[in-house]
């Protein structure tokens, strides 16, 4: 439990000084925009096209498609479900947008992926990825237009990470070989993508009140959500259908995660109101730190 517990708060601690440094002067808050874009247009597409390359293979993919499936069939439900939750938690038709992506997506790239290495290795850093891939589907191509206010179409698709995420599909099942520099080019680059989101939410949280912030309702209602009631669910129902143990553990780990930051990265990136992603992102994060070394501890996991 501690060692999820320090991985948690480590990543907070990047919150915290974007925060700073924001509310210091140090950098100024409207630069932030700078931060989205180098994520959407760099970082994002970098990890998404590596992830996709190395780990969507025919091989991987046969052997271990029980993964798809069960993330498949658990976003598709979850889909279904939180769209209409999230009409009953707020009038505003964005808000809605928020709330839902939220209840959808858990942080699995900026906290997931380190915490699946950590605990369960590189088997389960792969398993992690590979069950993600469906997740990867929904943020880069129905989460990125309703956060970005665009319409779901095939020219507005054409963006840089669903670019990145097909070339990595193409790469990966064809087999097309990469040199190892061009790799650690991209290894080093998703590097960035943990902390510049991490420092990114902090300079955002910075422009608002945090009394407003941790004052919302919604936000806790979405945190009890996502932090408990869905985990919970989903671990709960694989038990009862006797799923293979590295489905359950995959699952659960990803799926206790506090809310994803990209309700803050891709607002940002069209100057929308990043308060409900940011007030979502703070409560969620925080709590984070007691629930989800609590859950793993419930199932066995740590």
């Amino acid at each position: 439990m501690l060692t999820v517990f320090i991985q948690v708060v480590k990543l907070l601690f990047f919150a915290l000084i974007g925060y700073v440094l924001a509310k210091s002067k140090i950098i100024k808050s409207e630069n932030a925009g700078i931060l989205s874009k180098l994520l959407v247009w760099v970082f994002l597409p970098c990890n998404i096209f590596k992830t996709f390359a190395k780990n969507c293979t025919i091989t991987y993919i046969s052997e271990n498609y029980l993964l798809i499936i069960t993330s498949f069939a658990t976003i598709a439900t979850l889909a279904v479900v939180m769209y209409f939750v999230s009409k009953l938690m707020t009038k505003d038709k964005y808000g809605r947008r928020v709330y839902e992506y939220s209840l959808v997506i858990p942080n699995n790239g900026y906290m997931g992926y380190p915490m699946s290495e950590t605990l369960f290795g590189g088997t389960g850093l792969t398993n992690a990825m590979l069950f993600s891939l469906p997740f990867s589907l929904y943020i880069y191509t129905y989460g990125f237009c309703i956060l970005t206010k665009r319409s779901l179409s095939l020219k507005k698709l054409l963006n840089p990470v669903v670019i990145s995420m097909a070339l990595g599909i193409a790469v990966g099942l064809i087999s097309i070989p990469i040199h190892d520099t061009v790799y650690s080019v991209f290894d080093s680059l998703s590097a960035c993508m943990a902390p510049v989101s991490m420092l990114l939410a902090g300079i955002v949280i910075s422009d608002f009140d945090l009394k407003s912030l941790l004052t919302n309702g919604g936000a806790y209602a979405t945190a009890c959500l996502r932090l408990i009631v869905i985990p919970f669910t989903v671990g709960g129902i694989l038990k009862l259908v006797s799923a293979p143990s590295e489905i359950l553990a995959t699952a659960v780990l990803l799926f206790s995660m506090p809310c994803g930051l990209n309700t803050i990265v891709f607002p940002k990136s069209i100057d929308e109101d990043c308060r409900p992603g940011a007030s979502i992102a703070l409560v969620s994060s925080v709590l984070s730190c007691l629930t989800v070394p609590l859950i793993l501890f419930i199932f066995g996991l740590a």
